[in-house]
């Protein structure tokens, strides 16, 4: 299950419920056991899933959600830059999650890989956090698709989005839903939120929304060299300036049907009061190539970069100034039922 340290990372009250609600659910699409969801969610709750259809109800809900495969020994399923807000009665999150179910003898491994992002709505029912609405697009699947053939609608990679996207980035974001939260958040919160909000303007092309946490000379740093603008030439792989940016990032949109740019929490360097350095390593598992899961990575928590996140703080809130990525490859021992793994709460410990 989720480490109950994560909830110390939340600053709010209302954010660390909506995360444990959000966390049982994903732990009963993991099991594929639903006899609690009338825990999670309320009884009229609607449900837009890519790969069924528009759903209403619970047990409507309950009867669809089901894993429609063969039985898999293996089962993941793990969270990735869960971000939650809310206003008086109502709560909106934005999260990604990233999927195996596989079947493993004692020979081999039939792996299923596939992910994609959430987008939930919150109402306060009886005091309690409930989803009243869910909102999930699949992003991508690799292997073993026959595990769902016929009974799920898969990615079509000539389309927009691969099908008919559920969510909207400008209808349904929680920074656009609940554009100030009621509860203020700690520093270190609102510092990895950078990278979040950095993820769901590429990967959702809402590049408007960019300008709200950038100052106005972010660059990206992607040549490795790390030294000052406007003084030093861009090199290949730079990207100095918001022009620059936004033209790059729209530019990877034509190579895919949509992306999922994954990535965890690690630690954050003070470099003065007003200025710092965040680590957040990130995960694409279905991009592997020549590392496609056996026996052993199958049952891994799996790094292929890290993200530097440079940001200030301007008029109380934080900006990111600078973004560079690093590669990087590793596989750390996780647990199957573990669904939820952050360096920075776990203050280093690897579980």
């Amino acid at each position: 299950m989720y480490d109950v340290r994560y909830q110390s990372f939340y600053s709010g009250n209302n954010r660390r419920e909506m995360h444990r609600t959000f966390c049982r659910l994903i732990e009963m699409l993991r099991s594929d056991d639903f006899a609690d969801l009338d825990d999670v969610i309320t009884n009229d709750c609607k449900a837009d899933i890519s790969m069924l259809e528009h759903l209403k109800g619970i047990e409507e809900i309950r009867e669809k959600i089901s894993w429609p495969g063969p039985y898999c020994n293996v089962s993941k399923i793990t969270i990735w830059n869960f971000v939650a807000r809310s206003h008086e009665e109502r709560g909106q999150m934005f999260a990604y999650v990233q999927c195996t179910r596989a079947i493993e003898t004692d020979d081999e491994i039939y792996p299923f890989l596939f992910g994609g992002q959430f987008v939930n709505s919150f109402v306060k029912e009886d005091g309690k956090w409930k989803i009243d609405h869910i909102r999930f697009d699949l992003v991508y699947e690799e292997g073993n698709d026959l595990f769902v053939k016929d009974k799920w609608t898969t990615i079509n990679y000539g389309l927009y989005a691969g099908h008919e996207p559920m969510i909207n980035a400008e209808l349904d974001s929680p920074w656009r839903v609940i554009p100030e939260d009621d509860e203020p958040q700690c520093d270190e919160e609102e510092i990895f939120e950078l990278m979040y909000k950095y993820a769901f303007v590429f990967d959702n092309a809402d590049f408007e929304f960019m300008h709200t946490f950038v100052t106005d000379d972010f660059w990206i740093n992607g040549s490795g060299q790390d030294l000052p603008y406007p003084d030093d030439p861009p090199k290949s792989g730079d990207f100095p300036g918001l022009r620059a940016v936004n033209d790059f990032l729209k530019s990877k949109h034509k190579n895919e049907a949509k992306m999922i740019h994954s990535c965890r929490m690690d630690r954050i360097e003070y470099e003065d009061e007003n200025t710092v350095h965040a680590y957040m390593p990130r995960a694409e598992e279905y991009r592997l190539k020549n590392h496609q899961p056996d026996k052993e990575s199958i049952h891994s928590m799996v790094t292929t970069a890290m993200h530097h996140i440079h940001a200030k703080k301007i008029d109380g809130h934080w900006r990111m100034y600078k973004y560079r990525i690093t590669p990087e490859l590793r596989f750390d021992p996780m647990e199957d039922d573990q669904i939820r793994y952050d360096e920075y709460i776990l203050r280093g410990e690897r579980s």
